[in-house]
């Protein structure tokens, strides 16, 4: 077929092109066939070109007093919590007036460039805030920084993060915890007052607990996710972190609810309480569950569960009920989560980084940046990285991504056991890891990365496979380095949870 010109936009694929695609979905066209897919494909794509003269949405910045600031020195940051510290202004007034608020550095943040902790995506700047930025920003805080991390959030211990490991600022030879490590350090350290961490297998509770800080991650749903990178958007979770649980309750109650961008989120049933004010229940009314599998891993140090217990047997003091309750399947709470964020991740880098399914606003000015700069830069990817879309690429073309389709099939199961414990009691109680930090090392190796992270995230994974909110508050410390309270409500029941964890500080003191 001869041609005078490209039509349109976009270019037209020619028939060795069309073959080879067809040959990757495992079709062999050739011939006249190869030649009238070709003709066809011309006049589809002449719908796809009127898509470039039809006005996309535009969300304008409200708050535009920006620096986008550096990389500061060591001396200046000694636990290496920051990527970059800038200054956003917000509003004069409001519930975070004052506030200095860090954000993981998978959170958008308008004219400040983001990482990902990653080489791949060194100069990109995003030009949209946030749902959760804009919300901050409204309500008074000021952003100073973007927070270190994991590399594209894979690892543990931020041992893989491309800007060098954050150090845990009670003992700064071992780990902050992670994905979200500068955000349990910023805050631990006073560099921040409040920080938001990422969390899809535990990345923004644990390292509030290895820096003896308070956290949440929500019920699914509560808060917005437009903004952040994605890794898997039945999965992707936005966690404020801080000093106390009544400022995590501030913050929550700040960047919750529903917003167009993202309509995964929903304010939950009616009648459901909205604001961590809004629960007046006697804690001598409220049945605690130790949950007894969170307590039997091989990794499981008898001090962290010492400390966990006692603290729980201290809220037993105060009335509230105490019993053991168990869940089976959350033995296998890692083997699940593995086998859905396995496929999600690679359907999601498929996709440039926006996924697929979710509806809502889709950037599509990062979604061709992100592919830019991947197709350019993949080898930079760190190898945890590399190894998971690798294999999901594998279980998607010779399994027929089954195992993906067994993982969300028994996630269904483990969400029933989880509500059908929670129908006997209130909270479920736990170490939010079964061990202390670990000891940061200078070259850690593949399955040194992989082993951490599994043995860390035992008792967090599982819930952000539910969606259960899950609240991390410090019960003690042991040889020097802080231990972690995990407590699980029902979903939207994060007032509930944030009255039980403020008698957990109150036993502390």
């Amino acid at each position: 077929m001869n041609r005078i010109r490209l039509g349109g936009r976009i270019r037209r694929p020619s028939v060795e092109e069309i073959q080879a695609l067809a040959a990757a979905e495992y079709m062999d066209v050739r011939g006249q066939e190869a030649l009238d897919v070709q003709e066809l494909i011309d006049k589809l794509l002449d719908e796809f070109d009127r898509l470039d003269d039809l006005p996309q949405p535009r969300f304008a910045l409200k708050y535009r007093e920006r620096d986008p600031g550096y990389r500061p020195s060591a001396d200046e940051d000694p636990y290496n919590a920051f990527i970059r510290k800038c200054y956003v202004k917000g509003a004069a007034t409001g519930k975070l007036a004052g506030k200095r608020v860090g954000v993981k550095d998978a959170i958008f943040v308008a004219g400040v460039p983001l990482t990902h902790g990653s080489r791949v995506l060194v100069g990109y700047t995003p030009d949209v805030d946030a749902v959760v930025v804009e919300r901050l920003l409204e309500a008074g805080a000021s952003i100073v920084g973007k927070l270190n991390q994991d590399d594209f959030a894979n690892g543990g211990t931020s041992e893989t993060s491309a800007f060098g490991c954050v150090r845990n600022p009670h003992q700064p030879e071992y780990s902050a915890g992670g994905s979200s490590s500068g955000s349990g350090a910023a805050v631990a350290s006073g560099d921040v007052d409040i920080a938001l961490g990422v969390d899809q297998r535990g990345s923004g509770r644990i390292p509030a607990a290895w820096c003896g800080v308070a956290s949440i991650k929500p019920t699914h749903g509560r808060v917005p996710t437009f903004g952040i990178v994605y890794m898997d958007h039945s999965l992707d979770y936005v966690c404020p972190i801080a000093k106390t649980v009544q400022e995590v309750a501030l913050t929550l109650d700040v960047i919750a609810g529903p917003d167009r961008r993202d309509p995964q989120v929903c304010q939950g049933p009616a009648g459901v309480a909205r604001r961590s004010e809004d629960v007046d229940r006697p804690l001598n009314s409220v049945r605690i569950g130790v949950l007894k599998e969170a307590f039997e891993w091989q990794v499981s140090e008898p001090d962290v569960s010492a400390l966990v217990r006692s603290a729980v047997a201290r809220l037993g003091e105060l009335g509230v009920a105490v019993e053991e309750v168990s869940i089976p399947l959350f033995r296998y709470g890692d083997t699940i989560w593995s086998g859905v964020v396995t496929h999600g991740m690679t359907a999601l880098f498929q996709s440039d980084a926006e996924g697929y399914w979710r509806g809502g606003y889709y950037n599509v000015g990062w979604q061709e940046a992100f592919g830019k700069f991947r197709r350019a830069r993949a080898d930079d990817l760190q190898l945890f990285t590399k190894t998971r879309l690798v294999l999901g690429k594998y279980l998607q073309s010779r399994y027929m991504s089954t195992y993906y389709s067994k993982a969300q099939n028994l996630r269904m199961l483990l969400r029933d056991q989880v509500d059908e414990a929670l129908g006997r009691v209130d909270v479920l109680a736990m170490p939010t890891t079964p061990q202390k930090p670990f000891k940061l090392v200078d070259d850690p190796d593949l399955k040194r990365v992989v082993g951490r992270a599994r043995d860390m995230t035992a008792n967090t994974s599982a819930f952000d496979l539910t969606g259960h909110p899950a609240l991390t508050v410090p019960c003690g410390f042991s040889d020097g380095l802080p231990v972690g309270l995990q407590l699980v409500g029902r979903h939207w029941e994060e007032p509930l949870l944030f009255s039980v964890g403020q008698a957990v500080e109150q036993t502390q003191r």
